[in-house]
């Protein structure tokens, strides 16, 4: 059993590379829950990964590359009659991605809440999820049930929205949908494009609206620009390190995993945490590491393979 367990869709990254005669396209394991599961491994916690993928060759090679970053595998379902998941990550000059998705009656979709057992989240203290798992009735009843679970069972719960256009078949549902899991969480965080993307001109409306209903953190991502966390009525500001971008791909589950490892450290789980925002000094501290992970992985190709180990953030400056 693992203390920071997340859930949700684990699939490939078909990765474009430019070389001779056209684009090649790289098959690299990913997906943002179990991206962060690998990066809180990768810097030393005890991580693990619920979901479902496909008993093919990708899911083979996902269940191997989650294994051997020291992801607990135990809770991932294998499905011998549907496929796993796959993701065509493009960038741009500026190593920006974009992502064409092929996700139709995919294994993680068909993943179901009474496959995870009770002692799996009465072991955890955190309990991690992405919007991803919200786009289709049953997977987002799933989510739903699971959320609850953990809360009965006395997690953390984190919820990186981490919003795809291309993955709801009607996006223009997304904002209540995600506006709902974001009340029930401890931790929510958006990256400033998706929260106007989702919320247009009510996007601070949203943030205000998240703190008054009383969302212990919120963390609004901005790429190389000011982060901003709201934690009561405190804001907080962290600049992030200036680095040479070449992929952006993993780079805010890098963020969210440094958090997590952080809180992971502190023994916190769901009774404890407002205790340790109260702390003085405690946040601060966890964001400005956790933004020196998200900046490492930015320097870095890929997704599993970008996440950083301690040693690899010295490289980085405060």
């Amino acid at each position: 059993m693992c203390d920071v367990l997340c859930f949700g869709e684990a699939l490939i990254d078909m990765r474009g590379e430019q070389g001779e005669g056209g684009v090649h396209y790289v098959p690299q394991p990913g997906g943002a829950p179990a991206n962060v599961a690998v990066g809180v491994a990768r810097l030393g916690g005890r991580a693990g990964f619920a979901g479902q993928v496909g008993n093919d060759v990708f899911g083979q090679m996902i269940v191997r590359a989650l294994s051997g970053y020291g992801v607990d595998t135990s809770l991932l379902a294998t499905s011998d009659s549907s496929l796993t998941a796959l993701a065509v990550v493009s960038l741009d000059a500026q190593s920006e991605r974009s992502f064409s998705f092929y996700r139709t009656v995919t294994a993680d979709l068909l993943y179901r809440s009474d496959q995870l057992p009770e002692t799996a989240l009465k072991a955890a203290r955190i309990f991690h999820l992405c919007s991803n798992t919200l786009t289709e009735p049953a997977i987002r009843d799933t989510s739903w049930r699971l959320v609850e679970r953990a809360r009965q069972a006395g997690c953390l719960i984190s919820f990186d929205v981490n919003f795809r256009t291309g993955l709801w078949p009607v996006w223009q549902d997304a904002p209540e949908i995600i506006g709902q899991l974001a009340r029930q969480a401890d931790i929510v965080k958006f990256s400033r494009e998706e929260l106007e993307q989702l919320y247009g001109e009510n996007a601070n409306a949203l943030v205000d609206t998240l703190r008054e209903q009383g969302v212990p953190l919120l963390v609004v991502s901005d790429g190389a620009a000011t982060l901003r966390a709201f934690a009561g009525g405190e804001t907080l500001r962290v600049e992030p390190p200036r680095v040479s971008a070449v992929d952006t791909t993993a780079a805010g589950d890098s963020f969210v995993a440094g958090l997590l490892f952080r809180l992971w450290q502190d023994r916190v789980s769901g009774a404890g945490f407002r205790q340790w925002l109260a702390r003085e000094g405690e946040l601060a501290n966890a964001l400005e590491f956790a933004s020196r992970c998200g900046a490492v992985t930015a320097t870095r190709f890929g997704a599993f393979d970008a996440l950083p180990e301690p040693k690899d953030l010295k490289a980085v400056s405060k």
